[in-house]
């Protein structure tokens, strides 16, 4: 857009150009080149991606938490994460005990998280329903996130460390240096997984066409495609068909499914630029209906992510593997002929599989169109 707009303003300036207003002429292409310049540093910070990322698995959910305290006193806790100011900060509600004798229960706190370009961090308020507010520092490691604040004479932090999507290790205590030197409290934050509604559930339809022809969008429609095949593939599975496999040495339709929800996590992941952690976090297990919701919700926001970039912007979508403090990374190139292309396979294996078992996909499913009759 830069380039288009620097070409036609500077043709402009130079249509009636004649030797006696070279200087003015000059002194107006000059100016042009500047603005656009300043114009083009703006565009690429505002298009840097947000330090406040790091809430983004948070964002939407119920987190729910009980535990006891150290002397004994109970901690019971709901929190929702919502981003505010088009995007620039992330506002916080929770219910809590509000009364010293821990009888009632209501809204306890409402908290900010914001960053701050002076200090290059990110700091947060949180205000309570006694009149309080308490304000820190946050910081990121890896997927897990740290809280660190003024308490008295003491220097606290809350720990958010990541298990799963849906999981957290909640720590209060005094961490320094990377070691937790004292511990108050010990417990879990959970959410609630998605609902299994199979009206809930997207690529029942393939989405309709991206405004255009891009390295991106073509990406996205990949994905869409990939969707609508393992939605109709996966529907009405039933426990036999899970059980069934071919041969002695062959996975089962469940295994097949285990692995194409390890694929769907790849793409996911590459979409939302995290690493892949190796070996593998330990998650709870998951009911088919369960893991069948996450693995189509991971693919359609992978597809969204991307449906709405632009082609300059691929570089930014690699794949990365992280295992302890090495990591290495491709192009998103592999991301096409490696879990996109093996997904792919996969969902026609369980097609195959599932005919076998004598439960055939539903008759009428167009993969050319998109549609089923």
């Amino acid at each position: 857009m830069v380039k288009k707009a620097s070409k036609y303003l500077i043709i402009n300036i130079l249509h009636g150009f004649n030797s006696k207003n070279f200087v003015f002429t000059f002194n107006m292409i000059l100016r042009t080149i500047k603005l656009l310049f300043l114009f083009s540093i703006s565009s690429s910070i505002n298009a840097q991606e947000s330090p406040l990322i790091v809430f983004d698995n948070l964002l939407n959910k119920n987190w729910q938490a009980e535990g006891t305290w150290g002397d004994g006193s109970k901690f019971k806790q709901e929190i929702t994460f919502e981003k505010g100011l088009e995007d620039h900060i992330i506002i916080t509600k929770s219910k809590g005990f509000t009364n010293e004798k821990q009888t009632e229960y209501g809204w306890r706190n409402h908290g900010i998280r914001q960053y701050d370009a002076a200090s290059k961090s990110i700091k947060f308020w949180e205000f309570d329903v006694f009149g309080g507010v308490t304000e820190g520092k946050v910081w990121a490691e890896d997927k897990s996130i740290y809280y660190q604040y003024q308490y008295g004479e003491s220097i606290v932090t809350d720990a958010w460390e990541y298990v799963d999507d849906w999981t957290y290790d909640f720590k209060v205590g005094e961490y320094v240096e990377g070691t937790w030197k004292q511990t108050y409290l010990k417990t879990q934050f959970k959410a609630a997984k998605p609902k299994t509604m199979e009206s809930e559930l997207p690529y029942a339809e393939i989405p309709s066409y991206p405004y255009e022809y891009n390295a991106a969008t073509v990406s996205a429609r990949m994905i869409d495609g990939l969707g609508f095949r393992y939605y109709w593939a996966t529907k009405d599975l039933r426990e036999e068909d899970l059980k069934y496999k071919p041969s002695e040495t062959s996975r089962t339709t469940a295994e097949t499914l285990d692995h194409l929800y390890g694929l769907a996590t790849m793409i996911w992941n590459s979409a939302k630029q995290q690493p892949n952690v190796r070996p593998n976090a330990k998650e709870e297990p998951m009911t088919f209906e369960e893991q069948r919701a996450v693995t189509l919700t991971r693919l359609k926001e992978a597809s969204d992510i991307l449906r709405s970039s632009t082609s300059s912007e691929m570089q930014k979508f690699d794949i990365v593997f992280q295992r302890g403090e090495q990591s290495s990374s491709v192009p998103f190139w592999h991301q096409i002929n490696g879990p996109i292309a093996d997904a792919l396979w996969h969902t026609g294996q369980i097609v195959a599989f599932r005919r076998a078992s004598g439960n055939p996909m539903q008759a009428g499913v167009s993969v050319v169109m998109g549609t089923v009759k």
